[in-house]
Order: structure tokens, then sequence, then C-alpha cells
């Protein structure tokens, strides 16, 4: 009886050492959880406040402290994904890869965390698609620039692919823009040089056109001077004055000049051409000329013009009286 109320104490004793532990370990774990649910909760607030200031990488840490409590934790996954995405959304955006960019963009948007970054997210996506519209505009640039040229409009060419050039843009882009800025000025200068070529030849024509025009007239002037002399000559062999006092006063050529001086004072648009009606006398002898009016009062001569006007004047062949006289062209 004794041996068994032994054996009795000692599995009562054994029962309530392993019901002490089992109470010991559940609080201990307890406790533990509770530690660690607080570590989670200030390393995310702590990662949060850094990832909205800009400190990714203090933020990513404190993340990472998370899952190092909770490797499931889905929050602190969530969170390390976007500030990663982030990170790599600014540096493409500082590479000017836009287009992957731009991509990154849906992705981070999708992200159930987004709005502690959305402010900055969407401010980069609107540089961004501007950027890329920049970019499409410059894909078909080519057609603008090629019209350009063939109107001949260089300046505003190169005013146009400036505009480009001064956007932060790939190398890709600002590669094609140079090359299209020299082709501009390749062909500016070309066009310069082909209308400077035209316009000396113009000048070369013109010079000769004039050197012509100037010889036509200093024969024409000789031919004409050569006439007037043999039709002075003409007149005053045939006229019988019975003395030489005429021929010892004013010969035809001066009376003519002298004439026409009076005409061109009184008549204007009168002369220089005119006919010679040789020496007339009513008494006393005079040269008589009838003095014409051109259409084209820059033609060279009667044959190449019309005659619009006459007027009459006679010149004292002794005293050099000049007078008009209306029965010369009646």
């Amino acid at each position: 009886m004794v041996r068994v109320r032994v054996g009795k104490k000692r599995v009562i004793i054994g029962l309530i050492i392993v019901i002490a532990i089992t109470i010991i370990a559940t609080l201990g774990i307890g406790g533990i959880k509770v530690v660690n649910a607080k570590k989670i909760s200030s390393s995310l607030e702590l990662g949060i406040n850094y990832l909205t200031e800009g400190k990714y990488d203090k933020a990513k840490e404190e993340f990472l402290k998370v899952k190092s409590i909770d490797n499931n934790h889905e929050e602190a996954i969530d969170l390390i994904e976007l500030t990663d995405d982030y990170v790599e959304l600014e540096n493409l955006y500082q590479s000017k890869e836009y287009v992957l960019a731009l991509e990154l963009i849906d992705k981070i948007k999708d992200n159930k965390y987004l709005e502690y970054i959305e402010e900055k997210v969407n401010e980069l996506s609107v540089f961004i698609e501007q950027k890329i519209a920049i970019i499409n505009e410059i894909d078909n640039i080519d057609i603008k620039i090629d019209t350009l040229i063939s109107e001949n409009k260089y300046e505003e060419a190169i005013s146009l692919i400036n505009e480009y050039l001064g956007q932060d843009l790939e190398e890709e882009y600002s590669n094609k823009l140079n090359t299209l800025m020299s082709n501009v000025n390749d062909s500016k200068t070309s066009y310069e040089e082909e209308q400077q070529r035209i316009a000396e030849e113009m000048r070369l024509e013109e010079e000769r056109k004039a050197e012509e025009e100037r010889k036509k007239q200093e024969e024409l002037a000789k031919q004409e001077s050569e006439n007037k002399k043999e039709e002075s000559s003409t007149n005053s062999g045939s006229v019988n004055l019975g003395t030489n006092e005429v021929n010892e006063g004013i010969y035809q050529l001066d009376a003519a000049e002298m004439a026409l001086q009076v005409v061109r004072r009184e008549h204007p648009g009168y002369g220089p051409h005119y006919f010679e009606r040789g020496l007339v006398t009513e008494g006393e002898w005079r040269w008589a000329f009838v003095f014409l009016k051109l259409e084209d009062p820059n033609a060279a001569s009667i044959e190449d013009s019309n005659i619009i006007g006459q007027v009459g004047y006679t010149v004292n062949a002794k005293t050099g009286e000049v007078k008009q006289e209306d029965w010369l062209v009646q």
C-alpha cells in the first residue's frame, strides 16, 4: 500500500511539471510574438516615412527588417517592390529610356501602396509622356525637313531642328537631329552657291547687252552725224546764193544745234530727231528744220518709234536768229 501511494505521487508531480513547462513555453512564445509585432509596426512606419522623403535605401532597409521577422509579410513585400520599382524608374528617366520608364509606371500604378509616392510618380509620368511625344515627332520629322528643303526654307528647317535639339533626349535621337542639321546646312550652302552663280551670270549678261547697246548707239550716232554732214554738203552745193556770205556765216549743223536748244526749252519732248529742209529765203537766207516728237522718247532713231508731233524752226544763216515757222509743218 505504501509503494502504490508513492507511485501515484510521482505521476502527479510529473504531470504538474509538464503542465508548468507548457504554460511557461506558451507564455514565452506569446511574448516573442508581441515583441516582433511591435518591431514590424515600427519598421513599417519608419520605412514608409523614409519612402515619402525620398530616402529609398533606408526605406528598403526597414522593410527588409520586417521581412526578416516575417518572410511572408505581404505589406513589406509590396513596399520593397514599390521602392525598387521607383528607384529603377528614376534611373530609366535619368538615362533617357523613356519608353521603358513609361512601361514601368504602369506596373507601379498597380501597386496597392502607390499612395505613398503617387505624386512623384504622376510628376515623372507627365515629363516622360512629353518626351515620348517629342520622340514620336522626331521619328516623323524627316518628311517635314525634306519638304522645307525642297521649298528652299532652310532657316525654318534649322529653327525646327534646334527646337528639338534643346530637349533632353537619348543619344540616338540627338544623333539623328545632328545628321539632319548637317544635311540642311549642306543643302543651304549648295543653294546659295547656285544663286550666286546665277546672279553672276545675269550680271555678266546685262553687262554684255549694255556694251552691245552702247556700241550700237555709238554707231547710230556716228552714222547720223555722217548723214547730216552729207546732207549739209549736198544742200550747200545745190543752192546758188550768188555770194559766199553764207559760207562765211553759220553752218547747217551749228544752226541745227542752235534751234534744238530753243526747241527743248519751248517744246519739251521734241528733239533731238529732226528733218532738214535746207536753205530757204524770204529776203535772207535761213536754215530750215522740222523737229520731231517720238512716241518712245528713248528711241535711238525715228525708225524705232512713231512720230506723234512736229514743230518747224529756221535759223538765220548769218545772224543765228532762231524763229518758229509753222508753215514748215503744214
